[in-house]
């Protein structure tokens, strides 16, 4: 676990309005450059009342190619969904970034907390 003199700690949300996914999907986060960023937290809510669909990517700035964290998962109405917690992470390099998406007419929202951690002399 790291310290708070180890560590620069974050929380970002953001509402999906984009229904394609890859450069066309909302940013959610993006890890700075310097940095090493540790996704302990995220969370996926729906504030629409009947069932709808959502998908989470990693891009990963060195291949430039987007990756599925959740790929079309059906989310019930008024819910809410832990994508990762309890100790787990994924872990981001320079550029890489967040991103997600939903069905038309879906009212998603997604919470990321998490470390990033100073590299100076990497990448």
């Amino acid at each position: 676990m790291a310290s708070i003199q180890t560590a620069k700690f974050f929380t970002v949300a953001k509402s999906l309005t984009a229904t394609a996914g890859g450069a066309s999907a909302d940013l959610v986060y993006t890890c700075p450059n310097h940095f090493i960023s540790l996704i302990k937290f995220m969370h996926v809510s729906s504030g629409t009342s009947s069932t709808a669909k959502y998908s989470l990517q990693w891009y990963e700035n060195d291949t430039t190619t987007y990756h599925f964290l959740v790929d079309a998962h059906s989310i019930a109405g008024n819910s809410l969904e832990e994508i990762i917690a309890g100790g787990a992470y994924v872990a981001l390099r320079p550029g890489d970034k967040i991103v997600g998406f939903g069905d038309a007419g879906s009212d998603f929202h997604v919470t990321i907390s998490g470390e990033e951690h100073y590299q100076p002399t990497s990448f």
